[in-house]
């Protein structure tokens, strides 16, 4: 098996690939970025900071049938792009 069938296998739900507008508020500060992809229970994205993991945080992103608010923890980080778990799943996203 390969590295990357391998992390599918790990995850609960199915991620898509999705460029869409995301707004993290975290600590008063609102900061645009843009999702790579995006599944129920979670989605990577890029954005201008370095966040901790487990960074507890809300995502306002910007779907084509509108904007979702979403509380996240981050789970892991490669720079700018980072990993996000949703507390509740998101249902409805395509």
């Amino acid at each position: 098996m390969t590295q990357l069938w391998e992390e599918r296998e790990k995850r609960r739900h199915q991620r898509i690939a999705l460029e869409v507008e995301v707004l993290l508020v975290t600590n008063g500060a609102m900061l645009p970025g843009r999702t790579q992809d995006i599944s129920e229970s979670g989605m990577a994205a890029i954005l201008p900071v370095e966040l901790h993991e487990g960074a507890e945080v809300e995502l306002q992103i910007k779907l084509p049938a509108g904007t979702q608010t979403v509380r996240a923890t981050v789970r892991n980080h490669n720079v700018y792009r980072h990993g996000f778990e949703f507390a509740q799943p998101l249902h409805g996203f395509t």
